[in-house]
């Protein structure tokens, strides 16, 4: 819901230097999907902001990038409501035969099993809830059954919980947290205010974005929705918040600079730094587990 606000234009003549991955490297690589020749593609790169590599090159848009934790792979929505899977050493994609017209915010379980996703089988475009299918057998399970709409999921650390957003309008979109073994739905955020884009480090931390304080920021809570931090301080949209694999860096996507790039800060709000090339428009960052 924040991509509206960034409004890309298009960006050309991007070097993209070769890069190999190896077991020590594969620890410090996120992905992110940047605007090239018209079209969001994804590319790779290290933590450091070096070494980018473009991964993809069809005429379709990729978005809400998530990594397998036991595979060196990336899921990706792509726009018509696909689902693909890109192997890094490769780059080629191979589709998902589980997607139903609708669905959004598809993101992948640690071991690359499971997806979780937003659809709505109503007749209203405010009315998803959020599912989980197995890839393996294809059985569908929905997780929540509430009115307006439920989108953004993100599992927890040990994937015994959910973190989703629940919009009822208006300016009331919050942060719940689903117990997958009870089915146990609690709120952690409340107020006329919008909470977006969940997050969960390793540390059990949820990163999110909102506008709290009259502007998008990255702000921090606890698994039980307390001890709130305002992590990021700056007049321009701040959002999509990934964690790195130790939980102590978030990278997020800002319009600080006057078009989305994708930054990273420490998680007590230090050394912040642009990570995307200059001028280069990136969103979407994915930091892998």
């Amino acid at each position: 819901m924040l991509l509206c606000v960034l409004c890309p234009l298009p960006v050309t003549g991007f070097y993209s230097p070769h890069i190999v991955y190896g077991a020590e490297q594969s620890k410090s690589i996120l992905a992110a999907t940047c605007l090239t020749k018209n079209f969001w593609q994804i590319y790779t790169f290290k933590e450091d902001g070096s070494s980018w590599q473009q991964l993809t090159h069809s005429h379709s848009d990729k978005s809400h990038l998530s990594w397998s934790r036991s595979q060196n792979e990336l899921l990706a929505n792509t726009n018509g409501n696909g689902l693909l899977i890109y192997t890094i050493d490769s780059g080629e994609g191979k589709t998902i035969p589980i997607t139903t017209r609708g669905m959004t915010d598809a993101v992948w379980s640690a071991d690359g099993g499971k997806i979780l996703f937003s659809l709505s089988i109503a007749d209203s475009i405010d009315a998803n809830d959020i599912w989980l299918v197995s890839i393996a057998s294809n059985k569908r399970r929905r997780l929540t059954n509430m009115k307006y709409m439920q989108h953004d999921p993100a599992w927890s650390r040990d994937e015994k919980q959910i973190i989703f957003v629940s919009g009822a309008g208006g300016q009331n979109h919050d942060l719940l947290a689903l117990d997958l073994e009870s089915g146990a739905i609690k709120q952690l955020t409340a107020g006329q205010r919008y909470h977006f884009e969940p997050a969960c480090s390793v540390r059990n931390e949820i990163a999110f974005s909102s506008n709290r304080t009259d502007d998008y920021e990255i702000w921090v809570c606890d698994i039980e929705g307390k001890h709130f931090e305002q992590i990021t301080h700056s007049s321009g949209l701040d959002g999509q918040p990934t964690w790195s694999p130790d939980g102590k860096q978030i990278a997020f996507v800002s319009a600080r600079s006057g078009y989305p790039a994708v930054w990273v800060i420490n998680r007590d709000g230090s050394n912040i730094h642009q990570l995307s090339p200059p001028g280069m428009k990136c969103m979407g960052p994915a930091w892998k587990r």
